[in-house]
């Protein structure tokens, strides 16, 4: 009898989960659906999601961090000691590392801002307010650069113009790495010219961070992070809006974000799992041509990854696996501010998408250690004007998009690294079969020495490649017309650097040359007027970088003077980039940044006087020197160069108990200068606003 009712029940409940299931998969199935979830994210539920998540952070700020006579309670202002996931340490060694207390030292307010006081970074931006911007490092192109969050490559497959469409705010940031192509060859990703890694700051206590900002041409932007302690857990959720009416016509903009991060560590391994959806709409005013200025475009970008990493005294296993959709609109005329001309067909439409698997095992051997990984990366894009015609998926009629590709690349990688008494030699090698273009290979060594406890002499060199994006294969425009027949491109990279680490110096001096060949640019003859694109060119480039950061409240600095100066940042980057173009103009090749010079001072003046805890007061200021080679025509048609520029930004914060206060000046000298031809910077701006952050130690057991 007993037995019969316990069928009965277990039967009962079977079929009531077998219901749940189905209607779980039914919805997932639903939500999934690319083209649905894109539309739900372009119908701007992100930008309410955030200001409900926003308020609620904030609301519920008082319960979540309420005192505790067990746990005392610590309040903290802008520096955050934070621990960085293990999935994030992409190489051993990264060329430039900017951290969380070193951006403290910079007059910053988004991702550009930090990206362009980077030594060796070139940051070209559209507008402001991270709307686009494109990054390139030692005279590349913005399609030749990688960008990481976390370690995982979110690199667009549609163009490098929306790389940084990421939903990481500059207060999120805990360093941001600088890599180059050898040292990204140990985990199976192939760089041009190299990488920028974001690391999300990451902390095992409870915290709270509010940002308030507003300024200049209608400028508001707010933000909170908050992190949440459960067990061997640390939940973190951030949330950004921002807006402005733009500083000249057409140049407005509206901005939301969320991310959601959660680490789990353990004694056999560790687990990171990240989440980040983002939304902008943004006037850009001439953004793609002078001829058609009022352009307007809206993107959306949805981002998650799931990573594993086993901790073993000989073995390691790391894994990963993630996924990237981006959704942009493009209006040559905008909606309700131009009436477009008879010609003009609609909008363009994109939805592009990446996702991959890695994985790779590490075995100590001896003095050195042996690894091997795997790795399948796919990138995909439906469109009405990128790809090939097609009327199947998503381009099923009556569907907006016509247009498709996809590519597959699964990959093979390995390598060792050998230590010997302060001298370490490692050589990795990777193979990679993508359906479009067949086979090909990236390899690199890399030898360093420790001659003395505070020096570092080391050297480089690597073998890579690229594929073309799908704007390089597919675009069609007025006066554009690409090649679907495009190769892939290569180099050959060598590089030498030495450093010195102390506690309050900081010095690094690297020189590197590259030779690239079948690079990819946009070219027409003198006598037309259509650029296509070309594996046209032999591309060479060569330059230095130097780099002095000094601490003065550091080590024997703290009490050897009473200086006001707190911290004092210099830095120099010089490239020449020669090209074989064959009689052919140049769009981008040509356009690159040969002299960058960077002067950062951070004062405390109640030093002077000893009065640092009564008069906390901090001044901040940036020098920064470009000079851009290359030129482009202006709206009246007139053929103008880049030339030089000084920019010069300054800042003042004043930490309270709970807060701090904070003025940010722009551009003080208001320059007129311009990062992309026929798109004019801001001038002098101001922003004001504060920044609250409380944490809470977490409990000892």
């Amino acid at each position: 009898m007993y037995r019969d009712k316990a069928r009965i029940v277990a039967a009962f409940r079977f079929r009531r989960f077998t219901r749940a299931a189905y209607a779980v998969f039914n919805s997932l199935h639903r939500v999934v659906n690319i083209g649905r979830l894109a539309s739900y994210i372009a119908d701007c539920q992100l930008c309410k999601s955030t200001g409900v998540l926003v308020a609620f952070v904030l609301g519920t700020a008082p319960a979540l961090y309420a005192q505790n006579e067990e746990e005392p309670e610590s309040v903290e202002l802008r520096a955050v000691q934070v621990v960085a996931p293990a999935a994030a340490q992409v190489s051993p060694e990264p060329a430039l590392v900017v951290t969380a207390q070193d951006l403290s030292s910079h007059t910053v307010s988004t991702m550009s801002d930090v990206v362009a006081l980077v030594a060796g970074l070139d940051m070209r931006v559209r507008g402001v307010g991270d709307m686009q911007g494109d990054i390139s490092m030692r005279g590349g192109t913005f399609d030749q650069m990688l960008i990481l969050v976390n370690g995982i490559n979110l690199t667009d497959a549609q163009t490098g113009h929306h790389n940084l469409d990421i939903p990481i705010d500059v207060s999120m940031v805990e360093r941001v790495e600088l890599l180059t192509p050898s040292m990204l060859m140990a985990r199976g990703i192939v760089a041009f010219c190299g990488a920028v890694n974001i690391v999300v700051g990451e902390s095992y206590r409870d915290r709270l961070i509010a940002e308030v900002t507003g300024g200049s041409h209608g400028t508001a932007r707010v933000s909170a992070l908050a992190t949440k302690c459960a067990g061997a857990w640390a939940h973190t959720v951030a949330a950004t809006y921002g807006r402005s009416d733009g500083y000249m016509p057409n140049t407005d903009y509206r901005l939301a974000s969320l991310y959601l991060q959660s680490l789990r560590r353990g004694e056999r391994g560790s687990w990171h799992l990240q989440l980040g959806g983002q939304a902008k709409g943004f006037g850009s005013q001439a953004f793609y041509s002078t001829t058609y200025p009022d352009q307007y475009e809206a993107t959306r970008c949805l981002t998650a990854s799931a990573s594993y990493v086993s901790h073993g005294d000989k073995v390691r296993v790391e894994g990963a696996l993630y996924g990237r959709l981006h959704y942009d609109r493009f209006e040559l005329f905008r909606e309700g501010v131009a009436v477009p001309p008879d010609w003009y067909t609609g909008h363009n439409y994109h939805l592009s998408d990446i996702g991959g698997l890695r994985w790779r095992l590490l075995r100590d051997i001896g003095r050195g250690s042996l690894f091997v990984g795997a790795e399948l990366r796919h990138e995909g894009i439906v469109s009405n004007v990128l790809g090939t015609p097609s009327a199947t998926g998503l381009c099923a009629p009556p569907a907006r998009y016509d247009h498709s590709a996809a590519r597959l690349s699964p990959s093979l990688f390995g390598g060792y690294r050998l230590t010997l008494h302060g001298l370490v030699l490692e050589a990795n090698m990777l193979g990679s079969y993508n359906n479009s273009f067949g086979f090909n290979y990236a390899a690199s060594a890399d030898v360093a020495w420790q001659p003395a406890p505070h020096w570092r002499l080391s050297a480089a060199a690597s073998r890579t490649y690229r594929l073309p994006s799908f704007t390089d294969l597919y675009y069609k425009g007025a006066s554009q017309i690409a090649n679907p027949d495009l190769k892939e491109e290569h180099s050959t990279a060598l590089e030498v650097r030495a450093s010195y680490t102390a506690e309050a110096l900081q010095l690094l001096a690297t020189a590197y040359c590259r030779n690239g060949r079948e690079i990819i640019d946009w070219v027409r003859m003198p006598s037309e007027e259509l650029w296509c694109s070309m594996n046209h060119s032999r591309v060479d480039a060569a330059g230095t970088e130097l780099m002095l950061s000094w601490h003065c409240g550091r080590g024997l600095c703290a009490s050897r003077t009473a200086s006001c100066i707190d911290h004092v940042d210099v830095s120099y980057s010089f490239c020449s980039v020669a090209q074989d173009a064959g009689g052919y103009l140049s769009s981008y090749i040509l356009d690159y940044l040969r002299h960058k010079g960077v002067l950062t001072v951070a004062l405390v003046p109640a030093r002077w006087f000893g009065a640092e805890a009564k008069l906390p007061l901090r001044l901040k200021g940036d020098v920064v020197c470009r000079q851009r080679e290359g030129s482009y025509v202006d709206a009246a048609g007139i053929p103008t160069h880049y030339g030089s520029v000084v920019l010069v930004n300054a800042s003042v914060e004043y930490p309270l108990r709970h807060i701090t206060l904070f003025l940010q000046l722009h551009n003080i000298t208001n320059r007129l200068y311009c990062d992309h031809g026929g798109v004019p910077q801001p001038g002098a701006t101001l922003l004001v606003g504060l920044v609250s952050q409380k944490a809470r130690k977490r409990a000892e057991k």
